[in-house]
């Protein structure tokens, strides 16, 4: 089968977390000796994804091209992706022990994402192994690696047993490779996925 995980910038934040001149001077801020952004972060069409339209084309694009899928989103952004994924899409919640940057109050410890499991794959009746939940405890914790936005390797092994990947069967397309992170668990060889 094919899968897709999409792990886009944030409806709303793309320009302000990735775009040119990004977060004014983060060097200049408390945030910067926590979460230093790098140049690799910063894309110069970024503001793109700060249009609902290309949310809704990215929905379309996996409908289309894939028979399974995950999407990485903000609390906020999930009234607006719920209009457009089909209803049969699974909303799983990835819970941060540490509390992730963010201006709001109160402050946010979580984060959707919108599974789609592929047909013939959602019975987990009669599967070996442990049964994988809709939720995933993890701290970010990727230290030197860490690039804005991107996961820690338990929340890719954790997306990737959701969907029920099949190392010998199944492709995976990361559409949003920035740090890497998804493709170094898919590289491991043998993936353990709940190593």
């Amino acid at each position: 089968m094919k899968l897709a995980i999409a792990d886009p910038p944030y409806l709303g934040r793309s320009e302000m977390f990735y775009g040119p001149a990004g977060v004014a001077d983060m060097n200049d801020t408390p945030t910067a000796r926590i979460n230093p952004m790098r140049k690799a972060d910063r894309h110069p069409d970024a503001k793109v994804w700060d249009d609902p339209a290309a949310h809704r084309g990215l929905v379309t694009r996996l409908a289309t091209e894939y028979d399974g899928w995950a999407i990485a989103l903000c609390p906020d952004n999930l009234y607006d992706y719920l209009q457009w994924v089909p209803r049969r899409t699974r909303i799983t919640v990835w819970h941060d022990r540490n509390v992730m940057p963010t201006g709001a109050h109160p402050r946010r410890r979580w984060e959707p994402v919108l599974v789609l499991v592929p047909d013939g794959r959602r019975r987990i009746i009669d599967l070996p192994g442990p049964h994988v939940g809709d939720v995933l405890t993890v701290p970010h914790g990727n230290g030197h690696r860490r690039f804005t936005g991107s996961k820690p390797p338990e929340w890719t092994r954790w997306v990737l047993n959701m969907l029920g990947y099949d190392q010998d069967a199944d492709t995976v397309d990361d559409l949003f490779p920035g740090s890497g992170a998804v493709q170094r668990v898919l590289d491991q060889p043998g993936l353990p996925l709940w190593a």
